[in-house]
């Protein structure tokens, strides 16, 4: 009931937007800077290393510690040559390359306060929590699911006897007794900041993360975020007023206007796959050059941070 009431109160009240021209400068962490897209997709790189513990006001209480201890010298390279995602089959396949490196195989996290996952843009449990656990079957032992997906009638979960089978590769039998009540999906989209006026409602990540949750550095958070493009804004938010220090792993997938984007998706080409014309869509001003800057300001920012195909 506590979360209901919180989620009532951020669609009823918007978050300051802390990279507006209306914000008041006390909104921004000193030492960040906000990242917007400028003269047709120029990405402008904000370096968060010090941010990342300015919004930690006391790391002598044991709820302010980070947890788990994190070694970014374990994260895989980007590889924009191949637009970050590679081949999908194969020994150089984004499944070989990248899971190996995802934080639980390098840190322990069994001391954190709370294990969380957050799956933004899930679809259906199926593609999103399900095919999540086959690559990152540590997540497994995580307390609690938060799984948002804005289109009605995609996300649900299975039937009980087929979930109890698709969760016991993943979880003892007590907490697959258990997964309904730790687990929570939310019909709506998430922002930057949160605006009752859409439909479904918009929910700030930084609103949800610190005020729903009411998350700590000593609780473990991996966020999977796939936003259609509003993953920049997103992003820009979270480096500005500093609750990227309340994420430990990202896994975002990221949208850019590129030529071989165009040859094999037709995206941003102005016209549908039928040759009928079509805006293009807003994120295709985002360059390649942007995405990389996007990622490596998380990762100057201590944001655990891989591209998700």
């Amino acid at each position: 009931m506590r979360l209901i009431a919180l989620l009532a109160a951020l669609h009823a009240v918007a978050a300051q937007d802390p990279c507006s021209q209306a914000a008041q400068p006390a909104g921004v962490v000193a030492g960040t800077k906000c990242l917007r897209p400028e003269g047709g997709g120029g990405w402008r790189r904000a370096r968060q290393r010090q941010a990342a513990t300015l919004s930690v006001a006391d790391t002598t209480a044991d709820k302010n510690r980070r947890c788990p201890s994190v070694d970014m010298g374990k994260l895989e390279d980007l590889w924009p040559e191949k637009h970050f995602r590679g081949p999908l089959k194969g020994p150089n396949s984004y499944f070989a390359r990248v899971p190996p490196h995802f934080l639980a195989h390098h840190a322990n996290f069994t001391a954190c306060r709370r294990r969380v996952y957050i799956d933004v843009g899930a679809r259906d449990f199926e593609s999103g929590l399900g095919e999540m656990f086959k690559v990152y079957p540590a997540l497994g032992a995580f307390d609690e699911f938060y799984v948002f997906e804005a289109v009605a009638g995609f996300y649900k979960l299975p039937p009980a006897h087929q979930l109890e089978r698709l969760l016991s590769r993943y979880m003892s039998a007590d907490r697959i007794a258990s997964f309904s009540r730790r687990h929570f999906f939310f019909q709506a989209f998430i922002g930057a900041r949160s605006e009752s006026s859409t439909v479904p409602p918009t929910i700030g990540l930084s609103d949800f993360l610190r005020t729903a949750l009411q998350l700590k550095p000593s609780d473990m958070v991996v966020l999977k975020l796939d936003v259609e493009g509003y993953e920049y804004d997103i992003v820009s938010t979270l480096l500005a007023d500093g609750t990227h220090s309340l994420i430990d792993e990202m896994m975002c997938e990221v949208h850019y206007g590129h030529p071989k984007m165009t040859s094999m998706f037709n995206w941003c080409s102005g016209r549908a796959r039928s040759g009928k014309p079509q805006p293009r869509e807003f994120w295709c001003n985002y360059t390649l050059a942007d995405a990389s800057e996007m990622y490596a300001s998380l990762r100057d920012a201590g944001v655990y941070a891989h591209h998700w195909p």
